[in-house]
Formats: structure tokens, sequence, C-alpha cells
């Protein structure tokens, strides 16, 4: 039996229930004690995660990240530009979970506990996952339900522009979206996509919203602990917003942090930055502490 070195990956080519592919990254622990998934932000290559992947590795978790159908690897010839952001929550999430069950069985023993970490947009579309309510935990990082006048003035009126002009304006006749080019995000996306998440900011709601009809009813079924990680210095998840999505939890066992990034030694955090290897002594060591020490409960 080949015992998994530290710091390995292995690629996988997962297939959702509809045929697409997603493309995922394993990255296996020795002696696995669970599993952790890593559903990445809106246009977030998965490579981004792969420090944070390898120290839950290091620590005793199968990890898993991968790329939502439509963006990074997961760009399949199959009718790639044509995607709706819930079939990122309940069919990549959901296939990757299912990919994850399939592991999580140590020989002798039970099944081992499944871990899903959602940053962004990540966190707020688990709830459209079919077997979210397996998850043992969940964490989500800077996670939000982005209303444009949530924001405090001005940032309001450059969300509302974003929103309402200039994501429409340069997702309009094109299959793709250069959310690089405009610095949100480290790739491109359909351009369907980025159409979707414009309109869903312009509700108070967002993708809770009854008009835009998506199937909501799995938010209700998460009862497991989830933690939420905000940040003082992110512009794009203020705290009003943050507190909105939780609401949208209403059985799940919510801790909800609020860090001062002013306090960090390690620099500025802002959006993304929770994943950056300057962290792994602070906060990737608390969220693994919260993790076991909520397990061990």
């Amino acid at each position: 039996m080949n015992t998994p070195t530290v710091d390995a990956s292995e690629q996988k080519r997962l297939s959702c229930d509809d045929g697409y592919p997603i493309a995922a990254t394993l990255y296996p622990a020795k002696t696995p004690r669970g599993s952790v998934i890593i559903a990445p932000a809106l246009a977030a290559a998965q490579s981004f995660y792969a420090d944070f992947a390898r120290f839950m590795a290091r620590h005793g978790f199968d990890c898993i990240t991968f790329d939502y159908r439509g963006t990074g690897a997961s760009l399949s010839d199959h009718k790639p530009n044509a995607v709706r952001l819930e079939d990122w929550g309940r069919r990549d999430i959901e296939t990757v979970i299912r990919f994850a069950k399939t592991r999580s069985r140590a020989p002798g023993s039970g099944p081992q506990p499944i871990h899903l970490i959602g940053h962004s947009i990540g966190g707020q579309l688990i709830g459209m996952a079919q077997s979210a309510p397996d998850l043992e935990h969940i964490v989500l990082i800077a996670a939000s339900a982005p209303y444009w006048r949530r924001w405090p003035y001005p940032q309001n009126i450059r969300m509302l522009g974003v929103s309402a002009v200039l994501i429409p304006a340069l997702s309009a006749f094109r299959d793709r979206f250069p959310a690089r080019k405009l610095g949100l995000g480290g790739i491109d996306m359909p351009a369907s996509a980025a159409r979707q998440w414009a309109r869903w900011m312009r509700h108070p709601d967002y993708l809770f919203a009854s008009r835009l009809g998506l199937d909501l009813t799995g938010y209700q079924t998460l009862t497991q602990p989830l933690l939420s990680i905000g940040f003082s210095d992110d512009d794009m998840a203020p705290q009003a917003n943050i507190t909105h999505l939780l609401g949208r939890f209403p059985n799940a066992r919510i801790t909800q942090r609020q860090v001062d990034a002013s306090t960090l030694a390690a620099g500025p955090v802002g959006h993304a930055g929770f994943f950056k290897k300057r962290f792994e002594q602070t906060l990737w060591r608390e969220t693994l502490e919260w993790l076991t020490a909520t397990a061990a409960r």
C-alpha cells in the first residue's frame, strides 16, 4: 500500500449528475482523521488554496480543492459558458461532497467526518448541495450576502455601479467575463454567471430573493456547527452582509468571528488574504483548532 508523502497531491476528474466534468485535486494525509473540502470564491482558481490544503493534509485531513464548472481546469468543451451559479452549489459542490464520502471510511471503522470550508460564494452556495447535511462542520470565510445598499457610503455607490453598470456592460454579448483584468479574481468566468451574480447583488435578499425562484429548502436542514470568519479590512464583505447571510442558516449552531485585521502582525487580510501562507500560525491554526475542538465535544 502506498503511503502519501508530505505535500503530495493527486489530480482527479469528477463527473456531475449532468455529465459535466469537474477538475479536483486531492491532498492526502498520511493518517487521515477526516476530510476537508475547500469551495472556492468567485473567479478563484483551486491552485490559490494549495498552501492551505497542504497545511490541512499535514494535520491529518485529506483536503480536496476544485474548480467550478466553466472556470479554471473545469472549463469543458461541453457547454463551457452556459453556466448558472446555482449549478456550482447543487451540482459541483454536491459532486465533491459525494467524492469525499466515498473516501471517508477508514479500514475497520465507521465513516470519518467531512468538513467544508467555503470562501465567499463557496459559503453562500453550500445550502444548495443535497449532501450538505452530511457535513460535520461548515466554515465560512469572508462569506456574505452582498447587497449593494448594505455597504457604507461611499462604497455602496461603487457597488451599485459594479452590479448595475460595470458587470452587465462587460458581460453582454460575450461568453467570458474578464474578472482577472478587473481585479475581481484570479481567473475569468462565464459571462452568464457574472450577469447572474450582478443581478443577485441588486436584491436585498441576494440569492434568497423569492422572485429568483431558487430552491432554498436545503438551508433549513443544516444543523451542524458553523463558523463564520470575517475581517475588518475586507471591502468585499462588510459585517452587515455577513450577518444577513448567517440569518439564512436558521438551524445551524453558529459561531461568528469578526477579526480586527489591525491586530494581526502578518499584515492585511482583505477578502482573500486568509489563505495566504503568512497566516499559517494564526488564522489557519485557529480554524484547525475550532474544527478539532468542536469534533471532540
